[in-house]
C-alpha cells in the first residue's frame, strides 16, 4: 500500500560518532514529500533537483538515520546510519520507518563530492562516512559520584545545563550570527509536484541537546518534539498520535502528546490565535491543564483537558471536543491568549541573535506575526522572558559564575582573576559578592607590544542588580582600542577603583612610565595620588581626559565659545599657541581663567604633557563599550562576563585579518602611522632648511607661507635629530616626524622612517593580536572549583519599573547637529560675524589663526 512520507535533508555538514551513535551537526535545508513506492535513482533525482544539486558535476550519496528500539544502556537510543546505495536499500528504509513511530518521517543525510571523469572508480561510501566503530557505554561504565547528595546532583545539573544555554546564547550574541533556525519559516518541503509546500510547527529553539565529545549539536525539529527515550519505556504499549508535524493550522485531537506542560500551552495558545477564538482555563495543576472555549454558555462545546501520564512522561491530550462552533463578530486589536509568555517564545530567537532589539521592533514583529497590536508594556515583560530563556536567571548566573571563570583560567593561560566575597552570615560555605577582575591571558600579553597608555572609565548596569562596570584598555599600532581589563564592583569610589588599580598593577602590567588617561572623578585621583596603588610618579604619569575637562568646565560657565577657546588651547603642541588661546579666554572671562589655574597644567594640555600621551587626549571608552560590549551592561552577571570573552575573541580575529592583508601588501608601518607621515610629508616640501651645527644635528626650519593667507606661515622651528626634538613638540608628542623633521631629512638624504617609534611598525602591530583565545570546551568537561556558593549582594537589587536614570546628564550626552554655523571673523562654530564676541570695529582679533 503507497503512502506519503516527508524526507527531512541535512546537508553542508557532517556525521559525528557519539555515546548514543550517529548524529547531525547542522540544522535540515529542506523536506520533501515522497511515496514509500518511490525508486533509487527518482529518489535522487528529486533530492538534487529540491537540493539544486547539478549532477553532471557531482556526486550525491543518502544516509539515512533511525532510532534502534533496543534499549541501551540507561534507557537511552542508539541512532545507526544506513548508507543509501540501490533500490534495495530505499526499500529496507521504508519498512524500518514503518516500524518506528512517527511512521510519516524520515532523517536524510546527503553529502556530496566532486564527480572523478578520469576513472569509472569511486571510494566506498562506506570507508567515507562510517569511520571508526564506537563502543555505546553500557549501565556500568556511567561514573557516579557516590560522595554526592541527590540533591546536590540536582543543583550542578540543573546549573550545568543552564550555563551550557547562555553559553551557547552568549556566542550567538557575540557574532549576531543568524544561522537557520528550526522554526517553520526555514525548512521547506515539497510534494511529488513540487508545487505545495508543508511547514513544521513554529519551535523556538531548546538549546539543550549536546554531544559529550564537546560539540554542540541542535536537535531536528522532529527529534525535539518527540522523546524517543520513552519508547524504551513502551515496548508493549502500540504506536499513539504524537505531534509530530503538527501546526497550529491542523486540528487538535485527542492522544496528541507534548514534551512538557508549556509546550502544550504554546500549541493550544496558537490555535485559538490563528482562528482566532479565546479560551478560559477551568483547571490547571503540575501535571493536568484543562481549558474551555470562553462562550462555553452560549453554546460552543470546544473544550480540552490534557495530563501527564506515567507510562511515556508526556504530556497527553486525553479528552478533546472541537472544532469551535462559535464566531465572533469582529476582530479585536489584542487577544487574550496573546500573552507575554507566548510572545516570548516567538521573540526569542531575535533576542538571542541581538539583545538589544528595542521594544518597538519587537512590537513590530509581533504585530506582523499575528496581526494585533499589543500593549507596549506585555511586549516589554515579553523580552524580559525571553532574555531569561536565553541568558539564564539573575540569581542562578552569580552561582554560575566561579564556574565559568574557573574554566576559562584554565584553557586560556594567563587570564586573571580577582575576587572580592564576604561571608553570608551564619550559612557556612556560602559568600557574598562583592567585586570581580578579569584580563585575558591574550590582552594581558598583547599589550606588551603597545603603547603604553591605559585609559580606564566606568560605566552604569542596567540589570536586575545595581553596580558599575570598570573598564581599562588601551591603544594599538594602528589608533584602535585594545580591550585590557574588566571589572564589576558596587559602584565609583575610591576604594573601588584602588583595588582595580591594584589589580591592573598587580596582575596586568608591571610597565613603568605608563601614561593613565582618565576623568576627574575624585575616586580616580585619590586612588591615583596614594602611592601604595602603584600608579604615582615615576611608575605612571597621570593624565585628564580633555573631553571631559572641557565638559566640566562648560558646565560651569555654559558658553560654546569658552568651551572651545578651551578645548583649542588643550590640544596646542607649542606653550606659545596655548598661552595665546589662555589669554583669550582671560580677555573674554577673568573668571575663566581662574577655573583652569586650579588644575595641574600637566594633566590636561599637550603643549607640557611631554610626550606621555603620544598625542591621545580622550579616553575612547565609549568606543570600547559600543563595539565590544554592546547590550552586555543589560545582561546578567555571567552572561556579561561571557560576551565580554567572545566580542574580545572576534575583535582580535578581525584585527589578525587585517594585519595579514596590510603585510601582505607589503607594510611596513601602519595606516595610521603611513597617514599621518604622509600629511607632514606633503607640508614639508616648502619648507627650507638651514644647517647649524652638522656633527650636532641641529638645524633651523623656516615654514612656508600657509595657503592664500600671505600673513601666515614663515615660521621657525629648530630641530635636533641627536635628542629627538622639534620645538613644534608634535615628534615628541606622536612619535611620528613632523613636517619640519621630514624637510630636515630631506635636505640631509637620510631615512626619515627611522624616526618613526617602534609602536607604529607592523610587526609591533601583529604581535599586539598574536596572542590567541583558546575556545571553553563542553559543559561536561568543566571541574567543579574550589569555590563556595555565591549570592547577589541584596542591596543592590533594582526597584521594580522602568529605572530612574541616575547619570548627571551634559552637553557630553547632547549629539551635535550635523550642520553647524561658523562665524566668518574668529571661526568659531556656534555663532556668526553678527553677534561674534571677539568683534572690535570690524577687526577680528581672531585667536584660533592656524600657524606652523
Amino acid at each position: 500500500m503507497d503512502s506519503l512520507l516527508t524526507i527531512v535533508c541535512y546537508k553542508d555538514g557532517e556525521i559525528i560518532d557519539g555515546p548514543n551513535g550517529v548524529c547531525y551537526n547542522c540544522p535540515p535545508k529542506k523536506g520533501v514529500l515522497v511515496n514509500n513506492l518511490i525508486k533509487y535513482d527518482e529518489l535522487e533525482d528529486k533530492l538534487c533537483h529540491v537540493m539544486s544539486i547539478d549532477r553532471a558535476h557531482t556526486m550525491l550519496s543518502m544516509i539515512f538515520r533511525y532510532p534502534s528500539l533496543m534499549s541501551i544502556g540507561n534507557g537511552n537510543i542508539n541512532y545507526i546510519q544506513l548508507p543509501i546505495k540501490d533500490d534495495d536499500d530505499v526499500k529496507l528504509m521504508f519498512h524500518v520507518v514503518a516500524q518506528i513511530p512517527p511512521s510519516n518521517t524520515i532523517e536524510m543525510y546527503l553529502q556530496t563530492r566532486p564527480r572523478d571523469h578520469s576513472s569509472g572508480l569511486s571510494p566506498s561510501l562506506d570507508q567515507e562516512i562510517m569511520g571508526h566503530d564506537v563502543e555505546i557505554p553500557g549501565k556500568g561504565n556511567l561514573a557516579v559520584h557516590t560522595d554526592e547528595t541527590e540533591e546536590d546532583l540536582a543543583h550542578n545539573d540543573v546549573m550545568g545545563a543552564n550555563l551550557a544555554v547562555v553559553t551557547e546564547s552568549v556566542m550567538i550574541a557575540t557574532n549576531n550570527y543568524v544561522d537557520i533556525p528550526f522554526t517553520n519559516e526555514n525548512v521547506e518541503f515539497y510534494d511529488e509536484d513540487e508545487i505545495n509546500e508543508m511547514n513544521y510547527d513554529d519551535e523556538p529553539p531548546t538549546n539543550k541537546a549536546s554531544l559529550d565529545d564537546g560539540e554542540h549539536i541542535m536537535p531536528s525539529p522532529m527529534f525535539k518534539q518527540l522523546n524517543w527515550d520513552v519508547i524504551n519505556s513502551m515496548p508493549a504499549e502500540p504506536p499513539t498520535s504524537r505531534t509530530g508535524l503538527w501546526n497550529e493550522s491542523n486540528e487538535l485531537f485527542k492522544g496528541l502528546r507534548f514534551e512538557s506542560k508549556e509546550d502544550l500551552q504554546y500549541a493550544v495558545k496558537r490555535y485559538a490565535i490563528c482562528r482566532n477564538q479565546h479560551l478560559v482555563v477551568c483547571e490547571s495543576e503540575p501535571q493536568l491543564w484543562a481549558v474551555r472555549c470562553k462562550k462555553w454558555q452560549e453554546g460552543c462545546n470546544w473544550r480540552l483537558r490534557a495530563c501527564r501520564r506515567k507510562s511515556h512522561g508526556m504530556f497527553e491530550i486525553t479528552k478533546y471536543a472541537g472544532p469551535h462552533t462559535c464566531v465572533y463578530p469582529k476582530l479585536s486589536q489584542d487577544h487574550s491568549q496573546l500573552d507575554s509568555t507566548l510572545i516570548a517564545r516567538e521573540i526569542q530567537n531575535v533576542v538571542q541573535r541581538d539583545h538589544t532589539t528595542s521594544i518597538a521592533t519587537l512590537h513590530q514583529i509581533v504585530r506582523d506575526k499575528f496581526g494585533y497590536d499589543v500593549h507596549y508594556k506585555r511586549i516589554w515583560e515579553a523580552k524580559r522572558k525571553a532574555m531569561l530563556r536565553v541568558f539564564g536567571d539573575w540569581d542562578e548566573s552569580y552561582q554560575a559564575l566561579p564556574k565559568w571563570l574557573n574554566i576559562l583560567q584554565l584553557t586560556n593561560p594567563g587570564t586573571k582573576i580577582v575576587w572580592k566575597t564576604i561571608p553570608l552570615g551564619g550559612i557556612s560555605g556560602n559568600v557574598r559578592f562583592m567585586r570581580v577582575f578579569w584580563a585575558f591571558g591574550a590582552s594581558v600579553e598583547g599589550f606588551k607590544h603597545c603603547r603604553p597608555i591605559i585609559q580606564i572609565d566606568g560605566t552604569f548596569l542596567y540589570g536586575k542588580y545595581m553596580g558599575k562596570l570598570l573598564i581599562a584598555t588601551s591603544i594599538d599600532a594602528n589608533g584602535h582600542v585594545f580591550p585590557l581589563a574588566f571589572a564589576i564592583v558596587e559602584e565609583e569610589s575610591q576604594d573601588s577603583w584602588s583595588w582595580f588599580l591594584i589589580a591592573l598593577r598587580r596582575h596586568v602590567t608591571q610597565r613603568e612610565g605608563i601614561c593613565l588617561i582618565s576623568d576627574r572623578h575624585a575616586g580616580i585621583n585619590a586612588a591615583v595620588r596614594n602611592p601604595s596603588v602603584g600608579w604615582s610618579p615615576p611608575h605612571a604619569q597621570h593624565r585628564y581626559c580633555l573631553r571631559h575637562v572641557v565638559s566640566n568646565f562648560n558646565d560651569k560657565f555654559k558658553n560654546k565659545v569658552l568651551k572651545e577657546l578651551a578645548y583649542r588651547a588643550g590640544c596646542q603642541h607649542q606653550p606659545r599657541k596655548y598661552e595665546r588661546y589662555m589669554e583669550e579666554l582671560k580677555r573674554l572671562d577673568e573668571k575663566s581663567l581662574a577655573w583652569f589655574s586650579k588644575l595641574d597644567t600637566q594633566k590636561w594640555t599637550q603643549a607640557y604633557d611631554l610626550g606621555y600621551r603620544y598625542g591621545w587626549m580622550t579616553t575612547n571608552i565609549a568606543e570600547c563599550i559600543n563595539r565590544v560590549l554592546k547590550g552586555a551592561r543589560m545582561l546578567p552577571i555571567t552572561a556579561l562576563v561571557q560576551l565580554t570573552f567572545y566580542r574580545c575573541v572576534s575583535y582580535f580575529e578581525t584585527r589578525r585579518a587585517e594585519i595579514r592583508a596590510r603585510m601582505a601588501a607589503g607594510d611596513v608601518y601602519t595606516t595610521y602611522a603611513i597617514e599621518k607621515f604622509r600629511r607632514a610629508e606633503a607640508k614639508a616640501s616648502g619648507h627650507t632648511v638651514t644647517i647649524f651645527h652638522r656633527i650636532q644635528q641641529t638645524f633651523e626650519v623656516i615654514t612656508a607661507l600657509h595657503g592664500f593667507h600671505m600673513d601666515k606661515g614663515r615660521n621657525k622651528q629648530v630641530v635636533k635629530l641627536n635628542e629627538g626634538t622639534c620645538s613644534c613638540n608634535k615628534w615628541q608628542s606622536f612619535g611620528i616626524p613632523c613636517s619640519h623633521v621630514l624637510a630636515v631629512s630631506a635636505h640631509m638624504r637620510i631615512d626619515s622612517w627611522q624616526f618613526v617609534d617602534k609602536y607604529y611598525r607592523m610587526d609591533a602591530y601583529a604581535s599586539s593580536y598574536a596572542p590567541e583565545f583558546n575556545p571553553i570546551p563542553h559543559e561536561s568537561y568543566w571541574p567543579y572549583p574550589d569555590f563556595p556558593i555565591l549570592h547577589p549582594d541584596p542591596t543592590l537589587m533594582r526597584d521594580k519599573g522602568r529605572p530612574r536614570s541616575s547619570r548627571i546628564r551634559n552637553e557630553m550626552d547632547l549629539k551635535e547637529p550635523s550642520v553647524r554655523v561658523r562665524c566668518g571673523l574668529c571661526k568659531i562654530a556656534g555663532h556668526n560675524r553678527r553677534n561674534c564676541p571677539t568683534k572690535d570695529g570690524g577687526q577680528s582679533s581672531n585667536p584660533l589663526s592656524h600657524d606652523n
